[in-house]
């Protein structure tokens, strides 16, 4: 959930915590404060206060909905540069110095976050906000940018370079502070080696 929140724009996130704080006060009001002044509330106003309890609810779900998803055209443009990408540039990274340690990549995976945004059995991560690593080797053909180790190293240290279609640019950070020796236990995990 973090991961999600964390790629809002800030003013997105301003404009959510605004209608949130205008439907917390609303509700504190008329749960304690209204009350004590006027012991009949709402009283014969029972109309009007089930309408403005109606407005503002549909008022928070409109803004959650429309301020936290990704407007449609950069998402679509984005669908179509990503496979423009995909289709026009191919270069393949080099592989891994080191064959890694798939138990050390597992425990990684998890201290790196990576069970927050991605669905993988083999950590028992059901995240969807990033692709779902079981099906790494089919999106690696799909992406035609080597071998699926090479794919995964890239994924790991220039998750921009190429994305997923369906997915967002820029949600995913680049894991800089691993070791050569670290990113090749994460693609042993990832890879199944």
């Amino acid at each position: 959930m973090r991961a999600v929140l964390s790629a809002l724009a800030t003013s997105h996130k301003v404009g959510i915590a605004v209608v949130a704080g205008v439907f917390i006060a609303f509700a504190l009001a008329s749960s304690f404060l209204v009350p004590s002044w006027q012991p009949n509330f709402p009283g014969r106003r029972v109309g009007l206060f089930v309408a403005l309890t109606v407005l503002l609810t549909a008022g928070m779900l409109a803004a959650v909905i429309a301020l936290a998803g990704e407007p449609k055209e950069e998402r679509a443009a984005a669908g179509e540069q990503t496979t423009a990408e995909a289709t026009t540039t191919k270069p393949t990274p080099p592989a891994p110095a080191a064959k890694g340690d798939a138990a050390a990549g597992k425990t990684l995976f998890s201290a790196q976050g990576c069970n927050a945004c991605h669905t993988f059995k083999p950590a028992g991560a059901t995240a969807k906000v990033g692709p779902d690593l079981d099906n790494v080797a089919a999106d690696a053909q799909k992406a035609n940018r080597g071998s699926v180790e090479q794919y995964v190293t890239e994924s790991i240290e220039d998750p921009n370079a190429y994305v997923v279609p369906g997915f967002p640019k820029g949600v995913m950070p680049a894991f800089a502070s691993l070791s050569d020796k670290q990113v090749a236990d994460l693609v042993a995990f990832v890879t199944g080696g």
